[in-house]
């Protein structure tokens, strides 16, 4: 699947509040910068397109602090750029399977950050997510990913 599916799948399934806004003439965009770098990271992950991911979205040095338990070792993970990351996320993805955002919330953003919540259903249930993300340079990479997550149901 290609991103630009990826960005139409996510689009279709989501279920909270508008992510885009569509013009008379037919133009959907992103309503802030911050949301189309979510937008996005949620394609390259419904595309599983971490190499992509990472070369797009990540610096070459950045840092994924999560407490998931998917690796050979215990959380929490610090997890660096690069290969390390593409297994942590292609664990995650695989743990997960199908998944529908049934909600995002608390968004919010700086010139050099975002921070959210989201409620996803995946094949392991219910989750609530947090994130946040620093970004670095004029192409916004995130140099420091925070995540969280709590099985809800």
């Amino acid at each position: 699947m290609t991103v630009r599916a990826s960005v139409d799948r996510f689009r279709m399934t989501w279920r909270g509040i508008p992510a885009i806004t569509t013009s008379d003439e037919g133009i959907t965009v992103s309503t802030t910068p911050g949301r189309q770098i979510f937008d996005q990271h949620m394609a390259y992950l419904y595309a599983r397109d971490l190499e992509g991911l990472l070369r797009n979205q990540y610096t070459p040095d950045a840092v994924l602090i999560s407490p998931f338990d998917i690796l050979d070792v215990p959380p929490p993970h610090i997890v660096h750029a690069g290969p390390k990351m593409i297994e942590f996320f292609s664990k995650w993805l695989d743990y997960h399977g199908e998944m529908t955002l049934d909600s995002l919330y608390d968004f919010a953003e700086l010139d050099d950050s975002i921070s959210f919540q989201a409620i996803i259903t995946s094949q392991t249930g219910k989750w609530v997510l947090g994130e946040a993300w620093h970004f670095v340079g004029d192409e916004k990479k995130i140099d420091r990913h925070y995540g969280f997550a709590h099985k809800i149901g």
